[in-house]
Parts: C-alpha cells; structure tokens; sequence
C-alpha cells in the first residue's frame, strides 16, 4: 500500500508540474500575443457550432443529398425486384419444363 501511495502521490505531482512547465513554455514561447490567439480560438469555436447547428437542423444540401439518396435507393430497389421477377418467372418455367417431361415419360 505504501509503495502504491508513493506512486500516486508521484504521479499526481509530475502532471501538476507537467502542466505548470507547459503552460509557462506556451506563454514564452506564443507567436501571438494572448487577445489575438483567443480571438482566433473563439471565432474557430463559433465556426465549429455554427456548422454543427447547420447539419444538426438540416440545410438545402441535406435535402438534396437525401433526396438523390431516396431517389437511388428507390431505383435499386426497383432494379432488384425486376430481377427477382425474372428469377421467379425462369424458374417456374423450368418447373413447368420438368413437370411435362415426367408426365411424358410416364405415358
């Protein structure tokens, strides 16, 4: 338990100290001064929401790729049901085909 507490303690105070280094370095070391890179910051920030609010109420473009994403699903749908039409159709006539093979062999 003690070595654990040692640890602990050890790893608590290397991230304070971690932190306090970081942010003297940032602060010597900013190529801006401190009003302009939260200027920068913020209006980033704003710009990140206003596109979030934009996609989160839907915009002209979403509708439009939803509908041209309706309109392909729909036609792959169609396509497919087109296809397992002729399926069905192929296959009954090979069953009518076989059907009236065995009734002539029986004869």
């Amino acid at each position: 338990m003690d070595n654990q507490d040692k640890y602990y303690k050890g790893l608590f105070f290397g991230v304070i100290l971690g932190a306090a280094a970081g942010t003297i370095m940032g602060l010597l070391f900013a190529p801006r001064k401190g009003v302009d890179t939260q200027m920068i910051i913020s209006g980033k920030v704003r710009h990140a929401l206003d596109k979030a609010a934009e996609y989160y109420e839907g915009t002209e473009h979403e509708e439009t790729y939803s509908n041209e994403a309706k309109h392909r699903s729909q036609e792959i749908i169609a396509n497919a049901q087109d296809e397992a039409r002729k399926i069905l159709d192929e296959a009954n006539n090979i069953i009518r085909d076989i059907r009236g093979q065995s009734k002539s062999l029986e004869n």
